[in-house]
């Protein structure tokens, strides 16, 4: 989140589009940095809506195009993603709800991937994709900016919290590890030196002595 909020919307832009690659920071971060950006800068709130929307689109397009290019086959690599079991159960939803698949697993984080590149994989055209979409982005991409924009303060709030905790625990951390070492240090000169005094006796014990 630091990064993202010392970077601007290029970074939540760039976050986004990362997500359809494996980023470890979640869409909704970056939609919610981009509404905090906008908290600190009013002026910056309608670009906040428009970045999120176009990059959460275009992250979206990716998994499709993997899909339209590798097909949907039971052993494919939909299976190996996200298992065979959950890729039949998707692909079940997937025949039940249609088109409406889309909409409804852009709602859920997880399901995105294997609903997008089932929507290439069964032929989809990519601009009923979009506008399907798009529309359903439309309501995430609002909820997550307006969330980050209205309660910036207490965001911001808690994330200085967070950061504080994140020093403190670091701080303990150190000296646990000092502690240890040094306990580990203190036990291995007192072992030393009672090997050296066990030395000693037994050169008395079995050294020769004058007659």
């Amino acid at each position: 989140m630091d990064l993202l909020l010392r970077y601007g919307l290029v970074a939540v832009f760039v976050a986004l589009l990362a997500t359809a690659f494996g980023s470890p920071i979640p869409e909704d971060v970056g939609l919610l940095a981009a509404g905090l950006l906008a908290h600190h800068r009013p002026e910056l709130l309608p670009w906040a809506y428009g970045v999120g929307w176009v990059g959460v689109c275009l992250a979206d397009t990716v998994p499709w195009l993997l899909g339209h290019r590798v097909g949907l086959h039971p052993r494919g690599l939909l299976a190996r993603f996200i298992g065979r079991r959950r890729s039949r159960r998707i692909l079940a939803f997937y025949k039940r709800f249609g088109a409406w698949t889309i909409a409804i697993c852009r709602m859920c984080p997880g399901m995105r991937f294997p609903a997008f590149f089932l929507a290439g994989a069964t032929g989809m055209p990519l601009r009923r994709f979009w506008l399907i979409d798009g529309l359903a982005a439309l309501i995430t991409v609002g909820l997550w900016v307006t969330i980050g924009w209205r309660w910036g303060a207490s965001i911001t709030r808690a994330l200085l919290w967070m950061e504080r905790a994140r020093v403190l625990g670091v701080a303990l951390l150190a000296g646990v590890v000092a502690w240890l070492t040094w306990d580990l240090v203190r036990r291995w000169r007192r072992r030393r030196e009672r090997l050296q005094a066990g030395e000693e006796v037994t050169e008395d014990l079995t050294g020769s002595h004058p007659v």
